[in-house]
């Protein structure tokens, strides 16, 4: 089983991919190129993600790609304690618990306290929209939730562009395959999205006022007391959830809207159908999951599916081929949300490490197809689209998605496009 998650033809069609490995006989087996196990197959790949004592956290934010001395040098600044991606027990289950508290876990709860705020976020970016010409739609994609993770967090939202540049650059120096100049740029700008949330956390804490957003309710949750929690974790969990709470929605988005933009019927659907909205969103999570690759460290020997891991050795868990693992799904590579078992896909991991904003990301998602199939129904595809995603071995965003309007008079049919999105 070999993957070169940086290649040309990997970044424009990664399902090819999946499917030849999905094909192999063996579903665990040791890349050279990589230096890492690669472990695919939908049961492997749950187990994996759910087991926190036989596999580690601690390698999910190491470089894929070796630093050179001057960028880890570098990089040594970025020292945010671990409390969520990258923690494991005991330390992972009590920020864990901390987070489920002051954060809604389901869709209802999400709405009931987050609701209003994306809503109006997504009628704010839809109104500035120009529609007459044709739009790259991953501008929405991207907007959206950058400027809801800075309110949820309660981040100055003059900073969002910022925090973007810093974040790409933190997303690509881990997961993707930097030239030694550019990593020593993207090492800076890693350090200094730590250093910015760090510094609004202490001056918050400093001035007594606690400020809104989440960021506030961990710091009225520590009360001044370490033992609650420290600064430094605070500023640790804002990291954490700036870093992956919009970059990821981003990925998931922008997928979402390629697929129903394919076939008009969907996007008609979209509109007025909340059982359909509900299923083309799990369906695009299974198909086309923003992440599709994660890491993991051994802590001992393991054997799993008849291979055995060593002890320390790094492996890529293979999300995507999972989601498209024909022992579980009937022909994975068709987007069909009306699948059954599309509930089972891993796209939010499973186990202890289940995506903490699933909810909140799944709120984002619905409301933002739900408005623009309503504001925008004669939206679609722009012509000679061709799906391509930047270079990442985990996260899967497209680099653009030009839409125009469909000319007058014709009707959202479903029909086959070239231009679409492949499913």
């Amino acid at each position: 089983m070999r993957l070169d998650p940086f290649s040309g033809p990997y970044s424009r069609d990664p399902a090819t991919t999946w499917r030849r490995i999905n094909a192999t006989a063996t579903s665990i087996s040791y890349d050279d190129h990589l230096a890492m196990w690669l472990i695919a197959g939908h049961d492997n790949v749950r187990t994996v993600l759910a087991d926190t004592t036989r596999f580690s956290n601690a390698a999910t934010m190491l470089p894929i790609t070796a630093l050179t001395a001057d960028a880890g040098d570098i990089l040594a600044g970025l020292d945010a304690p671990a409390v969520a991606v990258a923690a494991d027990r005991p330390q992972h289950l009590r920020t864990r618990a901390i987070l489920r508290a002051l954060m809604p876990t389901t869709v209802a709860r999400a709405e009931q306290q987050w609701g209003p705020l994306v809503a109006a976020r997504t009628d704010d970016l839809i109104t500035g929209m120009t529609t007459n010409e044709p739009t790259d739609l991953m501008h929405f994609a991207v907007q959206l939730p950058l400027l809801v993770i800075h309110d949820v967090l309660g981040l100055p939202v003059a900073a969002a562009e910022q925090v973007r540049a810093w974040t790409d650059d933190f997303a690509d120096l881990v997961w993707g395959n930097p030239t030694a100049e550019a990593q020593i740029a993207q090492a800076y700008s890693s350090v200094a999205l730590w250093r910015f949330c760090a510094d609004i956390v202490s001056r918050r804490a400093d001035r007594g006022h606690d400020g809104p957003g989440l960021i506030g309710e961990l710091l009225r949750y520590r009360n001044n007391d370490d033992s609650n929690l420290t600064i430094a974790e605070v500023a640790a969990l804002a990291l954490n959830i700036v870093g992956a709470g919009w970059i990821t929605t981003t990925g998931a988005l922008g997928n979402a809207l390629a697929h129903a933009l394919a076939e008009p019927v969907r996007w008609a659907r979209l509109a007025d159908d909340e059982h359909y909205l509900n299923l083309h969103v799990e369906e695009t999570l299974r198909h086309s999951p923003a992440i599709d690759g994660w890491l993991r460290l051994t802590i001992t020997d393991v054997t799993l599916d008849g291979v055995t891991i060593p002890a320390g050795s790094r492996c890529l868990v293979l999300i995507g081929a999972a989601n498209h693992d024909p022992a579980v799904y009937t022909e994975p590579e068709v987007f069909d949300p009306r699948r059954g078992r599309g509930g089972q896909h891993l796209a939010f991991g499973a186990g202890p490490h289940y995506c903490i904003g699933a909810a909140l990301a799944r709120l984002e998602l619905t409301t933002a197809l739900r408005a623009l199939a309503r504001r925008l129904p004669s939206l679609a595809l722009a012509a000679g689209f061709q799906q391509q995603f930047k270079t990442s071995a985990a996260l899967r965003q497209l680099t653009s998605l030009p839409v125009e309007q469909r000319p007058a008079g014709r009707c959202p049919v479903a029909h086959g496009t070239s231009a679409g999105p492949r499913s």
